[in-house]
């Protein structure tokens, strides 16, 4: 779940003042669209948290949420310009049942925030714009395929290396500035630049670039890079000075850095174009997908205390493969989706929301132990994840997976930042009733 920063909500602000400023010719039409929906399912087996040691319950741990959402699309007359103002409303209880605190784990967290809040300017034919300028804060995903792993270039970590997950969101949000275009019929392109709304090195500048080929409709090669923090606001925050953050270079000191580079590549085959004229398949049937990404490209020595390294390139490489099974028009689609990731170290945002440190293992929870070293057992993830539509309207849609959930408290100060499945034998199940207006 995202948390969104102050700065966002200047997006509604101008949202409306640019709206006004075109005066009465540019009075907008208001086209709102929403969501209601309703998920139930259960933790099988998972891990504790960090704080919690005893008479705590983390298998077998059922889970339910609830959402509803509202969006107003803002078409203005006479004008290139669109505009979009998003909410919405979770409450969930994804918490590790514990008996110490009188029954809090159990309680349901309400939790409103911005889903999008953004203007759109469009240049040329509007389904497939030569230009395409988004300013504000927006919903971004760059691979279409993907249902729940992957999208590594916004939702992951440089330093420290971590991975994030969503249930039926595999996107992020973003606040800045998205250009884009296309070149021709089969290539396509985005710049985007956006800040850091959480956690760490706030307001710092991100700068990133796609690009996309697809020279036949079976199939599309894809590209990405970012620049983290290539603009610090300041370089404290995105430095650290800490005895924590330490490590040794020809015998002077150094400090780690939340700024780094990634890149990512991607491709897909749409299979079912080898059967032309087969009317057996659904529309997503038989798509192979697969994407990978390199999470920070400079290696770093070994950390003066020794608990932190980033001197092996392929421990910063996750890589996943779908395809969508075919199930002949019985779901809209059924993907199964894998993943491989061999950091040594938990998917940790510890670090980030509690010390403010570039490195590995956080202070919190005492995990600065040789138990957190040389960790491989959550090197691999799975996701199966089908959806089925009615009338248009109402769908279902169920996921088993050992992906990168983690425990949610509306308190972040009591939230354990690593992941809740960390072995082999540990997954989850759910279900989602849905309807879309």
């Amino acid at each position: 779940m995202q948390k969104v920063s102050k700065v966002s909500i200047v997006c509604v602000a101008i949202f409306i003042a640019c709206g006004i400023s075109y005066g009465e010719n540019a009075t907008p039409t208001l086209v709102p669209t929403g969501f209601v929906a309703l998920r139930e399912g259960q933790v099988v087996k998972g891990e504790n948290e960090s704080s919690i040691t005893t008479q705590a319950t983390w298998d077998h741990v059922w889970i339910q949420e609830m959402d509803v959402g509202l969006n107003v699309l803002a078409k203005f007359n006479n004008l290139p310009l669109t505009g979009n103002l998003g909410m919405e409303l979770k409450v969930c209880n994804d918490n590790v049942v514990y008996s110490s605190d009188l029954g809090q784990s159990r309680r349901l967290n309400f939790y409103p925030y911005l889903s999008r809040a953004d203007l759109i300017y469009t240049m040329g034919d509007k389904e497939n714009p030569c230009l395409a300028i988004d300013a504000g804060y927006f919903p971004f995903k760059y691979n279409s395929e993907v249902r729940n792993l992957g999208e590594y270039l916004f939702r992951s970590g440089t330093y420290p290396q971590y991975l994030i997950t969503n249930f039926d969101f595999p996107m992020t949000r973003l606040l800045g500035l998205h250009v884009s275009g296309s070149l021709g019929r089969c290539v396509n392109w985005d710049v985007l630049a956006t800040t850091n709304t959480e956690w760490t090195a706030i307001g710092d500048l991100n700068l990133s670039g796609l690009l996309s080929w697809k020279p036949s409709p079976l199939f599309e090669f894809g590209l990405g890079a970012s620049w983290c923090s290539i603009l610090s606001v300041n370089w404290d925050n995105t430095t650290p000075i800490n005895e924590g953050n330490v490590y040794v270079f020809d015998s002077m000191r150094y400090y780690y850095t939340f700024a780094g580079q990634k890149v990512m590549a991607r491709f897909t085959l749409d299979l079912q174009q080898l059967f032309p004229g087969n009317d057996l398949f659904g529309k997503q049937d038989l798509k192979l997908y697969s994407e990978a990404a390199i999470l920070g490209l400079v290696n770093y020595p070994v950390s003066f205390d020794g608990y932190t390294r980033y001197d092996t390139l392929w421990q910063r490489i996750p890589v996943m493969a779908g395809l969508n099974v075919p199930t002949f028009k019985l779901l809209d689609f059924l993907s199964v989706e894998v993943e491989w990731f061999g950091n040594p170290y938990p998917n940790n945002l510890n670090t980030i929301m509690f010390d403010n440190q570039p490195v590995a293992l956080s202070s919190y929870g005492n995990e600065k132990d040789s138990l957190y070293l040389n960790n491989h057992g959550d090197d691999w993830k799975w996701s199966v994840y089908g959806k089925k539509t009615f009338a248009d309207h109402f769908n279902v849609i169920f996921q088993a997976a050992r992906d990168h959930m983690r425990w949610y408290r509306l308190d972040y100060t009591k939230e354990d930042g690593k992941e809740a499945l960390r072995k082999n034998n540990e997954w989850y199940y759910t279900f989602k009733l849905g309807y879309t207006f």
